[in-house]
């Protein structure tokens, strides 16, 4: 009998031990693709959802997303690609492209998955603009956002205003808000009419508005002297200092928009959700920001970030994965449920999305925008302090301009100079 078991067992041991090689081979058979992102609660959630959705659709594929806080993302990312221990793919400013590139840290996406050619036709220009070097795409563009103007239809209606014809010009911007904006016996704001809050895409926005190239393409290097570029930081000051339409003693334009105490704002598209999140009965629309001059330029400043590949092993793999986090479908996802901009025509398109007064103004703002052209993050914190002193009647407005142009001068080459080695 004991015999007669051994030679029971001796089939049972063998099926076990070829199931579990088989399992380690299939195991050492998956290809891992290692994803590094900054950290945003949102983002952090939609990433790892596509990355369960992405390996259920491929078995063979495991996708670990690892994310790591804003403030030591950049410094954390060179470090690990210049010793050769970084991820398969990165999220990166697109600003950074360029130097990642020259410094060999990128690599092009594989084209046997996405043509340069169906890059362009799919995305918008804009977009795409920063991620191209030597005809080859080196990224995908990612958390983009525009500048728009939020307001509040029952404060244009409490003031005499049609809430259905929000300002379109600088001119009526300013006759709208001062409409709106309220003080008491004391003189001391209660209501405001407009606020940019000195943002610096908002300011860069109204500079190029007004004209400023804020590059020279020759010098590779900011314009921000210009008498166009001063005529945009000028109109951003005198709703403060000249037309008092904004009021910085008044808080946060955040908070003074949530409680229907200011009836206009410039801000991303994303400021809906945040906005809903916390008020979800806040009655507000969404229109294109208002032009100098009547048919006049309303573009605004387009950040962006960009999905690159790291290495060029499984630059099939990587690039599908890529793709996937940027796809019709999910482009939709990330503009429902976090505010995020499509960047693909299809999406853009979208009959309902056009339909809806509020999208369409989102989403054409898009088209119509221009990338950052600098690549020093310095240059955020300079104009927003010139505004600032500027706004406090410390410095004249052109002085202010000047300082700025020096200092992000400054600053541009030494991001310029960086190693990205």
């Amino acid at each position: 009998m004991q015999h007669a078991r051994r030679f029971m067992i001796l089939p049972l041991l063998t099926l076990v031990f070829t199931l579990v090689f088989s399992s380690m081979a299939f195991g050492a058979n998956k290809t891992v693709i290692v994803h590094w992102q900054h950290s945003s609660p949102a983002r952090d959630t939609m990433m790892q959802r596509l990355a369960d959705e992405f390996m259920q659709e491929h078995p063979n594929v495991e996708i670990q997303i690892q994310v790591f806080p804003l403030g030591e993302f950049l410094d954390k990312v060179l470090v690990a690609l210049a010793g050769g221990a970084g991820p398969d793919t990165v999220q990166v400013r697109s600003t950074w492209v360029q130097g990642l590139i020259q410094a060999g840290l990128l690599y092009p996406l594989d084209e046997r998955v996405i043509t340069a050619a169906e890059i362009e036709r799919d995305f918008v220009p804009p977009a795409i603009e920063p991620l191209k070097a030597d005809g080859k795409y080196y990224a995908l563009p990612t958390d983009a956002q525009s500048i728009v103007l939020f307001y509040q239809p029952e404060l244009f209606e409490l003031a005499g205003l049609n809430s259905a014809k929000p300002p379109t010009t600088w001119d009526e911007l300013i006759a709208t808000a001062k409409k709106i904006h309220r003080r008491d016996a004391q003189g001391k704001t209660t209501q405001m009419g407009v606020a940019t809050g000195g943002y610096a895409p908002v300011l860069f926005t109204l500079m190029h508005q007004a004209g400023a190239s804020l590059w020279d393409p020759v010098a590779k290097l900011p314009m921000f002297n210009t008498p166009e570029a001063v005529a945009g930081l000028k109109f951003a000051v005198d709703l403060v200092t000249e037309y008092g339409v904004e009021d910085r003693s008044f808080g946060s334009r955040w908070t003074a928009f949530r409680n229907e105490k200011l009836g206009m704002v410039y801000a991303h598209p994303a400021m809906k959700g945040s906005f809903l999140s916390t008020h979800p009965d806040l009655k507000f629309n969404i229109t294109e920001i208002p032009a100098p001059v009547p048919d006049g330029d309303k573009s605004s400043l387009l950040t962006t970030w960009a999905l690159g590949l790291t290495k060029p092993q499984n630059s099939d793999i990587a690039t599908e994965w890529l793709l996937y986090v940027q796809s019709h479908e999910n482009q939709m996802r990330w503009f429902s449920e976090t505010g995020e901009l499509p960047t693909r025509w299809s999406v853009i398109r979208r009959p309902e999305y056009q339909r809806d007064p509020d999208q369409r103004a989102i989403l054409w703002s898009m088209p119509t925008s221009f990338p950052v052209p600098w690549v020093s993050d310095q240059m955020l914190n300079l104009v927003t302090a010139a505004w600032r002193t500027a706004t406090n009647l410390q410095d004249s407005i052109q002085n202010q301009a000047q300082i700025l142009q020096e200092k992000a001068v400054i600053a541009e080459r030494e991001a310029q100079t960086r190693s990205f080695r």
